[in-house]
């Protein structure tokens, strides 16, 4: 199985999300594109040691939008020459929000249409966050690309509420239990 772990924004928590789910249920990562320094791999890393790591898809000094970097360090790629490794367990962790550029044409999103595979979508609560939610929800939904949960890093119950009604998926809270009520989504799917 392979899933990839999306946010509704940079600094969602994606990658801490991926750490606990490589150590608690034994997944593999891989990071599709890494923008800057310290590298999320290694803050994988120093969760879970006995993680299986796979080297970044493309790897960018320039901490900022992977179409801005890639230009500024005269590196050419194409998004969808990117290669996913072989793993019966892999997280593909993206960078940024859904629609956030992966080279001068393509999007995260593009690349998930391209390559499917089940998703988990990250969000945390801010002014404007239920918003944010929403529309990356629709946009997974409208390129058919199976939502597997939301994971919702908030102690507000208004929007955990108002989302959960309105979008109609599994919601799971970012809290100590995070891995054990997505096991059982997962268990589900076997």
């Amino acid at each position: 199985m392979k899933i990839y772990i999306s946010g509704i924004d940079t600094d969602v928590g994606k990658t801490y999300l991926s750490a606990r789910i490589c150590k608690e249920l034994g997944f593999d990562y891989f990071k599709l594109i890494q923008a800057g320094m310290p590298k999320d791999s290694e803050v994988v890393a120093q969760f879970s040691s006995k993680t299986k790591i796979f080297k970044e898809g493309v790897f960018l000094q320039t901490p900022a939008s992977p179409h801005k970097g890639r230009i500024l360090e005269n590196l050419s790629y194409k998004a969808f020459d990117i290669q996913i490794p072989q793993s019966e367990k892999l997280i593909i962790e993206l960078a940024g929000g859904l629609f956030s550029p992966l080279d001068d044409e393509k999007t995260m999103i593009d690349y998930m249409s391209a390559f499917k595979h089940p998703a988990i979508l990250v969000t945390k609560d801010y002014l404007g966050s239920i918003n944010h939610t929403l529309l990356s929800i629709e946009a997974l939904k409208q390129r058919d690309i199976k939502i597997l949960a939301l994971i919702l890093k908030t102690q507000d119950t208004f929007s955990k509420d108002f989302i959960s009604k309105y979008a109609k998926i599994p919601i799971i809270e970012f809290d100590d239990k995070v891995c054990e009520n997505l096991s059982k989504i997962l268990e589900n799917l076997s």
